[in-house]
């Protein structure tokens, strides 16, 4: 399984890219315990940006996720499995 993109909404300082694809390997494997939250869908609760970000990564053959933070979607990722 590879990362392929990021989108993130959170400032690189607060929270980088690598983090981000750590979190989401992680979560995976069964090993995250941290504050974030990774679902493997898309949420109802997503909004315009985050509905965009995913269709292009769908459009381009990827596979989607979502990094939440106190409910709220900080990062899509596309990854290939």
């Amino acid at each position: 399984m590879k990362v392929l993109d990021v989108f993130s909404w959170l400032p690189a300082k607060e929270i980088s890219i690598k983090e981000l694809e750590q979190i989401f390997i992680e979560h995976l494997n069964g090993t995250y315990e941290g504050e974030y939250k990774v679902l493997l869908e898309v949420p109802d609760s997503a909004d315009k940006n985050i509905l965009n970000s995913s269709a292009r990564l769908i459009e381009k053959g990827r596979d989607v996720a979502c990094i939440l933070k106190d409910g709220k979607v900080i990062a899509v990722l596309g990854y290939k499995e």
